[in-house]
């Protein structure tokens, strides 16, 4: 028995040897942010950045504060073009094991190199910390893993629910899980994939043509170009000068022709100057130009798809006055209904739906792309604590007046994505997620497709797509065939790498 202690020991000994060895595990918590616009963007950035660089082969940054040895916070401050921030490491015991600050001027454009050099001085203490172990170790947690069985015939879709009909809304206990039990109408199955040259950025979807496949109207920043649905080669499209930029594209029949038309949303050196092409002979013909309305094509509550517009407003105010149905009359937009904006809303970032009773809500997208429900006075019923939308499509505007305080000559200006609703009145969002999106720098690299349904307090999800692996500028759902069309860009563009871009374009079959 002695023996057998004596080695019980031994090998205790030797595992605490071992593990002492080991990296320190460390968590970084969310930073405040004082004093800048988009404090969550910029908090959860500062937190993923300062991460990714502080793991090394002495230190591990792990994802929960529960895995950690050593606890990270900090606080960035912002006042005019200087910036500072702070950071403290303390144990999890409470007890601070180092604090250090970095400071300087340039704004939000300058936090790359403020995150390096912050982490520069917090590792290099950290480390003569650890080696001079002051720093108390603690033995890694071990988590169980749960064995699971793949299903066979899964598709390509994440559910909320069990498949049932009805919207009822009960919870059914299974083990230890509470699974929310609801109605479900249908799911996005894995579909063709085409690749297309190109980083494609916003998308239209026509009728079919004579040859059965559908008419896609697709554009990158300073070009738009028509493919056949399967096709790659485009069968038309045109090019537009440097100091213009295409923001919007939507394929509609505005003029009551019976034929749609393709109007472009362009911004031209900082101001709206739509145009209007048709689609004669195969080969796109413009009819109008220098329109100034942002233009958006929707269905309102499922029904039938009209053309809406706006003007273009000054400084933070892009969005001037109210959003009107319109038609075309020549080179004419002619103002129709008016629809009043609740807060946050805009041409491009509203829609409506019907509630069982009748009631008509809005849904738009807040600044920071937090999804609000207005009812019919305009009253918010309901703001979800997830964002959805995220695009990195934006335009500038000239602002020497602003450099002062953004150290940028130009405002930024992004446009969203966006809102469909069904005629089942399910309300379908996209959801991008970044490596970082700092200020005016953005850069998506996952996308998803969500339906939700108003419960009568509040949008519930019914399904989702599974996360691309790539950022997705735009999609759309054609409620007549039943199919979710998901624009990916698979390689961005790059000058040094004499990359040009390319996109993919993904169909789904919603059964």
């Amino acid at each position: 028995m002695k023996r057998y202690l004596l080695v019980v020991l031994t090998l205790l000994m030797t595992a605490v040897s071992a593990f002492g060895a080991g990296p320190l595990r460390v968590y970084v918590g969310e930073f405040n942010a004082v004093g800048v616009q988009g404090k969550d963007d910029i908090k959860s950035a500062l937190q993923s950045l300062l991460a990714s660089r502080l793991s090394n082969d002495k230190l591990l940054a792990v994802a929960t504060a529960a895995e950690a040895e050593l606890l990270v916070s900090g606080t960035y401050i912002s006042i005019g073009k200087q910036y500072n921030i702070d950071a403290v490491a303390k144990s999890v015991g409470g007890q601070t094991i180092t604090r250090t600050f970095v400071q300087g001027e340039g704004g939000q454009d300058a936090l790359f190199a403020a995150v390096g050099s912050l982490t520069q001085k917090l590792s290099a203490d950290i480390e003569g910390k650890l080696a001079s172990n002051s720093i108390p170790r603690m033995a890694p947690v071990v988590a169980a893993m749960p064995v699971t069985t793949p299903k066979v015939g899964s598709s390509d879709i994440i559910r909320s629910a069990t498949v049932t009909e009805g919207v009822n809304i009960q919870r059914v206990p299974q083990g230890d899980i509470i699974r929310p039990q609801a109605f479900y109408r249908g799911a996005p199955k894995q579909g063709e994939i085409k690749r297309l040259d190109g980083a494609y950025n916003l998308m239209a979807v026509g009728e079919a043509d004579a040859t059965g496949k559908r008419l896609l109207f697709m554009a990158q920043n300073q070009s738009v170009a028509v493919l056949r649905e399967g096709e790659t080669k485009p069968i038309s499209g045109f090019g537009v000068r440097a100091n213009e930029k295409v923001v919007g594209l939507d394929y509609v029949d505005a003029d009551g022709d019976g034929k749609p038309e393709l109007y472009v949303t362009m911004m031209s050196s900082g101001e709206v100057e739509s145009q209007v092409w048709e689609l004669k002979n195969n080969r796109l013909v413009k009819v109008a130009e220098k329109i100034p309305y942002f233009f958006r094509a929707i269905a309102l509550a499922g029904g039938p798809l009209k053309l809406y517009a706006q003007e273009q407003g000054r400084d933070d105010e892009q969005y001037y006055g109210d959003v009107y149905e319109v038609a075309r009359q020549g080179a004419k937009i002619i103002k129709k209904t008016r629809i009043k904006m609740p807060r946050f809303g805009n041409v491009n970032s509203f829609n409506q739906f019907k509630h069982e009773s009748g009631e008509l809500l809005t849904v738009v997208y807040h600044d920071h792309n937090y999804l609000v429900v207005y009812d019919k006075d305009q009253k918010e019923l309901w703001r979800s604590n997830d964002s959805f939308g995220g695009s990195e499509l934006y335009y500038n505007i000239e602002d020497l007046d602003g450099v002062w305080r953004t150290g940028d000559k130009n405002r930024w200006y992004f446009l969203n994505q966006r809102i469909f609703v069904t005629s089942k009145q399910e309300v379908l969002v996209g959801k991008n997620d970044g490596f970082f999106v700092v200020g005016n720098v953005r850069m998506f690299k996952r996308g998803a497709v969500y339906s939700l349904y108003w419960n009568g307090a509040a949008l519930e999800e019914v399904w989702r797509t599974k996360d691309t692996q790539n950022y997705m500028p735009d999609f759309y759902f054609d409620e007549v065939k039943s199919e979710l069309l998901l624009l990916q860009l698979t390689q961005r563009e790059d000058v040094l790498m004499r990359a040009k871009g390319a996109t993919a374009l993904q169909i789904k079959k919603v059964e």
